[in-house]
């Protein structure tokens, strides 16, 4: 009998929406929720850096001003691009100064660390 194979959705990366670049296929944005659609199950998110619209996979809507987090697949068409939602999270009680910090903090440490790891000829796995 034949194993069922699953297929693994590639890792969302952490990113800012004005910093989603071409090659991006999954993101994870954080921002405040506007314009809920409550028909289309819609709404668009405002990180400070630039606004996109959401679609919401499984019908589950924030609350206008409301900061969520989005998981989703970077949707590209001629008329731009969106997120189709896969995961919103409540992140109404996220220290975001203190996320951000997280994030900074990871942007200058990682790449030395990285470094380091293919110095001494280790892999990443």
């Amino acid at each position: 009998m034949e194993e069922p194979r699953f297929r693994r959705r590639k890792p969302a990366v952490e990113r800012k929406i004005g910093e989603i670049t071409p090659e991006d296929t999954r993101v994870s944005i954080v921002g405040k929720a506007f314009k809920v659609d409550k028909i289309d199950y819609t709404f668009w998110i405002d990180d400070g850096t630039g606004v996109i619209l959401v679609e919401s996979e499984e019908n589950v809507l924030p609350e206008n001003g409301q900061v969520v987090r989005v998981i989703g697949r970077v949707i590209r068409e001629e008329e731009g691009i969106h997120i189709f939602g896969e995961v919103i999270q409540d992140f109404s009680d996220a220290d975001l100064k203190a996320l951000e910090e997280v994030r900074e903090l990871e942007r200058k440490i990682l790449p030395k660390v990285e470094g380091i790891i293919k110095f001494f000829g280790g892999e990443e796995e």
